[in-house]
């Protein structure tokens, strides 16, 4: 029998796209539900508490119980972490723990969700799961370590890269156009969040120029988390003013007409292991630097040239190999290609398709007289 599975895309997916990753992701995920095959039955439950909100003028969070209990879906699939401890049967998503690995970081620690918020919530969310979905293998190492899942019940399916990127790729927006006629750059769209590292990169840009003779541009979009700031203190320390620039929040045209002109997308985050950015530059043809953090390597395999996210004369030579050689760019395009057009919306959807098949026969077990009871 087909499942009907509630969706909740979930608070980390944002209000809107100035949320980052967490939104396209989100969003790359609902649209691609709308014409994907299948005999299962989708229902956004998100919709109907914020129709239940509406009426009882409530928060449509407050309200995803009686969503639950009015749509009696087989199994809940919380699209973004971390979900919440439902009676039914649920899904849950990670896409990083690294509050265990790196809890110095303000942003994991003592600001917006602090640690012991997120402890309470994977505590008690990941061990009743059905299923556990991550993507990858390390991923799936640190949900069983930190949290005793067993690990039949966590599952690996690799994030998705968003091809709709193509079709907003002109390369002609005026904000590009800009930044190209100011000299060559690099791109890192990314948030202002300390472990998103903005400062080692500014130390490699000084580096390539003080040693090296290179001056490369950078271009960085992102809303604001609290390290702007610094970030900018940094850049005036480092005497980089002229090299550096703050576009802030852009628009899907705008971020791809910027990969699509940057001489490579470097992305020096401390988090991971599941990172959406490299495989936004994959689908654009951009050649990616990025931060050999835990599962880097399996998540973007031989399509991006790897440092050390603590040595910035490591990114500096990284950037410089990947200006300088020409078949090495070409290598990484290629294979962030190759990567690309594998994992796209569709695949992870079948991914997720392949899971409800196993609950399938699992929940032909009991019939409709349990449903009072979850």
């Amino acid at each position: 029998m087909p499942l009907r599975i509630g969706v909740i895309r979930g608070e980390s997916g944002g209000a809107d796209a100035t949320a980052g990753g967490s939104w396209t992701l989100t969003s790359l995920l609902s649209q691609a539900l709308k014409d994907f095959p299948t005999s299962h039955e989708f229902i956004s439950l998100d919709d109907i508490a914020a129709r239940y909100a509406r009426e009882n003028d409530s928060c449509a969070h407050d309200d995803m119980g009686t969503a639950i209990a009015e749509v009696r879906p087989d199994i809940v699939w919380f699209m973004s972490p971390p979900g919440f401890p439902a009676s039914t049967p649920y899904i849950c998503t990670v896409w990083d723990l690294e509050h265990r690995k790196q809890p110095y970081f303000p942003e994991v620690s003592v600001t917006g969700w602090t640690w012991s918020a997120r402890e309470e919530a994977y505590r008690s969310v990941l061990p009743r799961a059905s299923y556990v979905i991550t993507g990858t293998e390390v991923g799936k190492a640190e949900i069983a370590h930190f949290y005793g899942v067993s690990t039949k019940n966590i599952k690996v399916i690799p994030f998705p890269a968003p091809p709709d990127l193509r079709s907003s790729a002109t390369g002609a927006t005026p904000l590009a156009q800009n930044m190209h006629e100011k000299g060559d750059f690099l791109f890192y769209p990314a948030q202002y969040w300390p472990h998103k590292n903005h400062a080692n990169l500014l130390k490699a840009l000084a580096i390539l120029r003080a040693e090296h003779g290179v001056r490369l541009n950078l271009a960085l979009t992102g809303s604001d988390k609290g390290n702007r700031d610094h970030v900018r203190r940094v850049v005036n320390e480092l005497g980089l003013q002229e090299q550096v620039f703050d576009l802030g929040f852009v628009s899907r045209e705008e971020l791809a007409a910027l990969y699509l002109r940057a001489v490579a997308l470097v992305y020096p985050s401390f988090f991971g292991p599941d990172n959406l950015p490299p495989l936004e530059a994959f689908v654009l043809g951009c050649p990616v630097v990025a931060a050999n953090v835990a599962g880097a390597g399996e998540q973007l395999g031989e399509a991006a040239l790897l440092f050390d996210p603590a040595d910035a004369a490591d990114l500096a030579t990284k950037i410089m190999r990947v200006r300088e050689d020409g078949a090495c760019r070409q290598r990484l395009i290629a294979q962030g290609a190759a990567i690309a057009a594998k994992r796209n919306p569709h695949a992870y959807l079948a991914g997720l398709c392949a899971l409800l098949d196993e609950f399938e026969q699992i929940r032909r077990c009991w019939g409709e007289c349990f449903d009072e009871h979850l």
